[in-house]
């Protein structure tokens, strides 16, 4: 990697003391590059030396404070390798914004010190990603290995009622597309709502809706030998505020989970 100051401060230059480094790593090192693999969900962290604190990556502590306009700093990390069929990986680093889509290639020269350096157990950390709907009928949960769908309960049903509407179609024939692309065996439905009212309607209402969820996806579904489990779970697990409104509306859901 190169640090380059493209400023046009001749004399204080840059101080990297620590822009490149993570608070808790070594200070004048790479040690605060990882790398984001966005096909599986997971963030590379450096190698560490083993039973050091250092990372396996460049060090100039002691050698250069400063950067003078103009002039650029080249440094090398080590990571963990990643899958063979991931091609590009996404450069994350504490001060610049993401780079992502670079390709991984094969080194021109292989530096054997590098490689044979004793290193910890590699730290892969998992991923989530968070959208939702400018609506606010739906939203979705992914990480490496599931999907989560949460829509909305005042779209699929009417108030304190179980039956579907016919709003309800649309949302969950989608869903169901989406279960058969994934290749998935099993599929999980949660029943929520709000805290208003008793858990002695709230639990037998949330479970009457994802059981009625549960019969239309079986219906929209064409995967053979899928199976499917429910629960209700009451008001219990807000994803939101119950003392607001748009909290509570949040809350009244049917979250559908699959394997991708």
């Amino acid at each position: 990697m190169t640090l380059t100051n493209n400023g046009e401060e001749d004399v204080k230059g840059i101080d990297i003391l620590r822009y490149p480094s993570r608070a808790d790593g070594a200070p004048y090192s790479a040690s605060g590059v990882s790398l984001i693999d966005t096909k599986n969900y997971q963030r590379y962290r450096p190698l560490m030396r083993a039973g050091e604190t250092d990372c396996l990556c460049e060090s100039w502590q002691g050698d250069v404070r400063r950067i003078e306009a103009g002039d650029s700093l080249d440094f090398w990390v080590a990571f963990p390798a990643p899958p063979e069929d991931v091609t590009e990986m996404t450069v994350n680093t504490t001060v610049t914004p993401d780079m992502p889509a670079v390709p991984i290639s094969e080194a021109a020269e292989v530096d054997q010190e590098i490689v044979d350096t004793p290193v910890d157990d590699p730290l892969i950390l998992g991923l989530r990603s968070l959208q939702d709907d400018l609506g606010g009928d739906s939203s979705r949960e992914e990480t490496g290995d599931e999907t989560s769908i949460m829509l909305s309960s005042d779209v699929l049903f009417e108030v304190n009622e179980s039956e579907l509407t016919s709003d309800a179609d649309s949302a969950l024939e989608e869903v169901a597309e989406e279960i058969d692309a994934s290749g998935t065996e099993s599929v999980r439905i949660d029943g929520y709502t709000d805290d208003t009212g008793d858990d002695s309607i709230n639990e037998p209402l949330s479970e009457d809706r994802a059981e009625e969820v549960r019969e239309r996806l079986e219906e929209y579904t064409e995967s053979s030998g899928l199976t499917f489990e429910t629960a209700g779970h009451g008001s219990s697990d807000p994803v939101a505020n119950n003392d607001t409104e748009e909290g509570r509306q949040k809350n009244r859901r049917v979250t559908i989970t699959f394997e991708k």
